[in-house]
């Protein structure tokens, strides 16, 4: 029978079991492969073990032994210095670093004393019987180590070779695994379907430039996609329900240096869903998949509404780890007799906000208080007042004068300030105010 044919039979039967089977304990790295280890793998246990190694020359030490490296680590072979095996000891010797060799050996314990605790197979080594150069490596730009520093420049000229750092390795391993946790998230707890979109589309006007694929037709041409927004719909529309892709994305905006040509997205999308039911499946998707060594994330994540965010940093995209929230004590100082703090007030837009810049004494000199003050004035033409915190808790600024005890002590409270902190505050028209405290304190950080 054809297999085409086949196929939808087989299906059926197969896939629930398939969905239902238990995960394997470990990965097997040695499968369909000719090795019988990888470089990292090799501990006590295996003693006594014939294996073969496939991998890299890290280093080599005049003649004596070298170290092999692999995906998963590093494991030292011994060359053997007697006359039967004098062949191995030449070929081994006069391999260049980064050549690819295979090694079948004999595991044993390094002598006393000559443990390695660093790495996971100092306890062991091999000790070669048969070698073979599989690519002798010419001589390398840079050396494979990641403490080498190396340009940004020849990283990118070399990126086969940069790959083969720990680096970059754990980075694409860390990434796969992720992805992996998120399709077990989404497919086998949740039922979404994972859909494969086109990536040639005819143009859609908005948003970013876009990049285009000429065709075979004379003056017709495919767009890339700059995200699956229409297909996603369109697969709502045809009922299916939840959807969800490791979507590639490509965007033209090779005028924002910001950007990049082309990214990857887990693209969402859902039917008969509320905000509320999106944010609770972000979380526990990241939740899921985040990696242990990471640390553990608690949800549901700190949220806040477009004007909360506005109100207290300043911008819609706040970067909440430097705290120096914008504070408005607009009703605090309107008992006060500060004249521009009143004429501000008196707009039906006015505001009085600050901010308070923990230990900023120790930070802050005259002279860079003097340069924010110029550029506010010059960027916004708005006036920026300091106000300090003395070691006695007493405030200093030229604003004092005008504040009772009762108003200064509700000034400390109400910005929270501490021993040698520095409080910044404008008063004007609302907006005019917001961009120049946001300015300032994107300044200082």
């Amino acid at each position: 029978m054809a297999l085409p044919r086949l196929l939808p039979r087989l299906l059926p039967r197969a896939l629930p079991r398939a969905l239902h089977r238990a995960a394997p304990a470990a990965p097997d790295f040695n499968s369909f492969v000719t090795r019988t280890n990888t470089c990292g793998e090799l501990r006590s246990a295996h003693v006594g073990q014939e294996v073969t190694l496939y991998g890299w020359i890290q280093y080599q030490r005049q003649g004596l032994f070298l170290v092999l490296r692999d995906f998963q680590g590093l494991t030292q072979i011994i060359i053997p210095q007697d006359e039967a095996h004098s062949h191995v000891k030449k070929l081994l010797s006069n391999a260049p670093v980064e050549s690819v060799v295979r090694v079948t050996g004999v595991v044993s314990p390094r002598p006393p004393g000559q443990e390695n605790p660093k790495m996971p197979t100092g306890d062991i080594e091999v000790k070669a019987e048969t070698a073979e150069i599989l690519n002798s490596c010419k001589k390398l730009p840079f050396e494979i180590k990641d403490f080498i520093k190396k340009s940004e420049a020849l990283r990118m000229q070399y990126r086969y070779l940069d790959l083969r750092s720990f680096q970059l390795q754990h980075n694409l391993r860390l990434r796969s695994q992720m992805v992996m946790r998120m399709r077990e998230y989404l497919c086998n707890l949740h039922g979404f379907v994972d859909v494969e979109t086109p990536t040639l589309f005819k143009r859609t006007p908005g948003g970013a430039k876009e990049f285009l694929v000429p065709s075979r037709e004379t003056g017709k041409f495919y767009s890339l996609p700059q995200s699956p927004q229409q297909f996603k719909q369109l697969l709502m529309v045809g009922g299916l329900d939840r959807y969800f892709q490791v979507a590639r994305c490509y965007r033209d905006e090779g005028s924002r240096p910001d950007r990049q040509p082309e990214f990857t997205q887990i693209d969402i999308e859902m039917s008969f869903v509320d905000q509320g039911g999106i944010q609770r499946l972000i979380e526990g998707l990241l939740q899921y998949s985040w990696p242990e060594g990471r640390g553990s994330i608690t949800t549901p994540f700190p949220s806040m509404t477009y004007e909360e965010a506005l109100a207290e940093y300043g911008s819609d995209k706040p970067d909440t780890r430097f705290g120096m929230k914008i504070v408005d004590i607009g009703d605090l100082l309107r008992r006060s007799d500060i004249q521009f703090v009143q004429k501000a007030l008196s707009y039906p837009r006015g505001a009085v906000k600050a901010f308070c810049i923990p230990q900023g004494v120790r930070y802050l000199k005259n002279k860079d208080l003097e340069s924010l003050k110029e550029s506010a004035k010059s960027q916004f033409n708005q006036e920026i007042m300091e106000i300090t915190c003395r070691p006695d808790g007493s405030l200093k600024s030229l604003l004092t004068k005008f504040l009772g005890e009762k108003q200064q002590s509700e000034l400390i409270q109400a910005l929270n300030m501490q021993v040698d902190d520095v409080v910044l505050l404008a008063a004007g028209e609302h907006k005019q105010v917001v961009g120049s405290i946001y300015w300032v304190a994107v300044a200082l950080l």
